[in-house]
């Protein structure tokens, strides 16, 4: 009964009957726990972790220990998604083709200077 006590008078007569088999009444709970001095008053218990009487937090259902760590798995997860997205745009092919580029407008604009040809805007 003290293990189960958090779950209220209700919760403590399921626990009972599914553990013995014995269908006990509430109101024969509560008088039992009076005698052994044990609170059935009814307090939250994390899903995650297990804790009982903490506050829970309502956007999750969960404590606030366990939606931290909640919060920093998604933004690890989301941080490993932008680190990969980066990488796919960043890598050495987004270089090199930054550098091919550079060199043939280097190479045309002196070609342009050499022999007075028409630049791109100008041959419309």
């Amino acid at each position: 009964m003290r293990e189960q006590s958090h779950l209220g008078a209700a919760g403590v007569r399921e626990a009972i009957y599914r553990e013995t088999g014995v269908f006990r009444t509430v109101r024969s709970v509560e008088a039992h726990a009076s005698r052994i001095h044990v609170s059935l008053k009814v307090r939250p218990q994390c899903p995650e972790c297990g804790v009982i009487g903490v506050r829970l937090v309502r956007t999750t259902g969960m404590c606030p220990l366990c939606t931290e760590r909640l919060h920093v798995e998604e933004e690890r997860a989301y941080n490993e998604l932008l680190q990969a997205e980066a990488a796919g745009v960043e890598g050495a092919e987004l270089e090199a083709l930054q550098r091919e580029y550079a060199r043939l407008r280097q190479a045309n604009s002196r070609l342009r200077r050499r022999y007075g040809l028409r630049g791109k805007r100008e041959r419309g």
